[in-house]
C-alpha cells in the first residue's frame, strides 16, 4: 500500500496528513520524507518502466524512483522490508546497465526498506 502511495505523492509538497490513511501508514511516509533526498533540486521520476536489449536478450523492468540531479543519478528501489537479498543487488545493477545506456552521470543505487525505514547504498 505505501509502495502504491509512493507513485502517487507529490514529493515536493506531500500533504501526508490529508490522505486517508490509518497512522501506521502515515507514520511511514513520514519517515520516508524525513530520509536525506533531495527532492526539490532533482528531476522525479517514478515507476519509470524501460525495455533493452543486452546481446540477443530482451531486458524489461520497472524502476521504483529516479532522481536525476545536473551531474548525477540516484535509483532507489523500494522494498517491503528485506534489503539483504543478493538477487536485489542483481536487480539494480540491471537499472543502472540500462541508465548507463542513456547518459554519463553517475549513478547511485539505493534500496529502501519501508517497514524497518532504511536506506542502504549498493
Amino acid at each position: 500500500k505505501i509502495h502504491y502511495i509512493l507513485e502517487l505523492l507529490d514529493f515536493n509538497n506531500p500533504d501526508i496528513d490529508n490522505l486517508d490513511l490509518d497512522d501506521f501508514y502515515k507514520d511511514k511516509l513520514r519517515e520516508f520524507f524525513k530520509l536525506n533526498l533531495d527532492f526539490k533540486n532533482a528531476k522525479i521520476y517514478k515507476e519509470y518502466e524501460f525495455t533493452y536489449t543486452e546481446g540477443n536478450k530482451e531486458k524489461t523492468g520497472v524502476i521504483d524512483l529516479i532522481l536525476e540531479y545536473d551531474d548525477s543519478i540516484n535509483i532507489i528501489d523500494y522494498k517491503l522490508k528485506n534489503i539483504d537479498d543478493e538477487e536485489y543487488i542483481k536487480q539494480l545493477n540491471g537499472y543502472r546497465e540500462f541508465i548507463e545506456s542513456k547518459t554519463k552521470k553517475n549513478i547511485s543505487l539505493y534500496l529502501y526498506s519501508i517497514i524497518d525505514n532504511k536506506l542502504i547504498e549498493i
